[in-house]
């Protein structure tokens, strides 16, 4: 005799079926957030909030025949997260942290956590905490990327002497085709573990990811101005300082003869943990948004504004 809980889960489920199953007459579109150039008619969009309506989903396209597609929040260009007429799973909603570990440093999640939940929860799990665990590295450009969409491609950060994403990953579960949880890592289905970090869902769906978290370090920020011809020097001599991350933002002017050539080159160096953080000058939203718009209008002085404000913070320190 099942229980209440397992009859409502169960007749939960077979309501979701028909929806999940039913071919639909009208149109769904989707498409990528950034380019905007790959535009998919899929024949559902399906938001899974627990685990066990992500499996019945992928069980039911399966006895079905029906193909399935992933996605979290569409920054990949190159269409990899979207397929025509498939089902299309939008993972967002299964964002829980299920484990954090704290003295080890190890911290679970399921695959559609963003990163700054991510970031907010294991920092305000260790406010009690003098020394602190975070992240090695994420993508830089936007923080609205999906945990199991960064392992699915493999990202890198920053990080200038870091292998990509996978060097983090301690372990992390897949559903495969018949919605089975295989548990992969370097000693468990390493083969799969290797295939499915940078196989864009190829190789089944991410489930559950468990990020080997590195010590929280006080960082100093130094900006200079560069040409692009001195930036493997440059980047050599920081990484030979122990700078630990850096990049370079080019100048977007096509007008100017320093397009693609001149640019922003930060870096970051450990500085002792007893230094005070100073961080005086941030951009706000509304800086960031102007900076945007003048992308589009006047690139020149978008480049002036951004150059200015990072040479002005120079020497400011922070937590990595």
């Amino acid at each position: 005799m099942p229980t209440r809980r397992e009859f409502i889960r169960t007749a939960a489920l077979f309501a979701l079926a028909p929806r999940i199953l039913a071919a639909s007459e009208r149109k769904i579109w989707v498409n990528d957030v950034h380019s905007q150039l790959n535009r998919t008619r899929i024949r559902e969009l399906l938001r899974p909030r627990t685990r066990d309506e992500f499996v019945e989903i992928v069980r039911s396209a399966s006895r079905q025949g029906l193909p399935i597609s992933v996605s979290g929040c569409r920054h990949s260009m190159g269409a990899q997260q979207f397929a025509t007429d498939s089902l299309c799973i939008d993972t967002r909603s299964l964002d829980r942290v299920i484990s954090f570990d704290q003295e080890s440093g190890l911290i679970e999640a399921e695959a559609g956590i963003q990163w700054p939940k991510l970031i907010h929860t294991y920092l305000d799990a260790q406010a009690h905490r003098e020394k602190q665990w975070g992240i090695a590295q994420k993508q830089t450009g936007a923080d609205t990327f999906t945990l199991g969409g960064s392992l699915s491609s493999n990202v890198h950060g920053r990080g200038l002497a870091m292998k990509p994403l996978i060097s983090n990953i301690e372990s992390f579960t897949l559903i495969n085709v018949d919605g089975k949880s295989i548990r992969c890592s370097r000693h468990e289905n390493n083969e799969l573990f290797r295939l499915a970090i940078g196989g864009y869902g190829l190789f089944g769906l991410i489930d559950t990811v468990t990020l080997r978290l590195v010590p929280r370090q006080k960082l100093r920020r130094v900006v200079e101005i560069v040409h692009a011809n001195d930036l493997p020097r440059r980047f050599e001599e920081r990484i030979a300082q122990k700078f630990l991350y850096g990049d370079f933002q080019f100048s977007v002017d096509e007008k100017s003869s320093d397009f693609l050539q001149r640019g922003v080159f930060s870096c970051y160096e450990p500085i002792d943990e007893h230094e005070p953080i100073v961080a005086k000058r941030e951009l706000r939203d509304d800086d960031w948004l102007d900076l945007l718009r003048l992308a589009y209008t006047d690139r020149e002085k978008a480049f002036k504004r951004y150059s200015d404000y990072y040479l002005s913070t120079n020497g400011q320190t922070y937590w990595s």
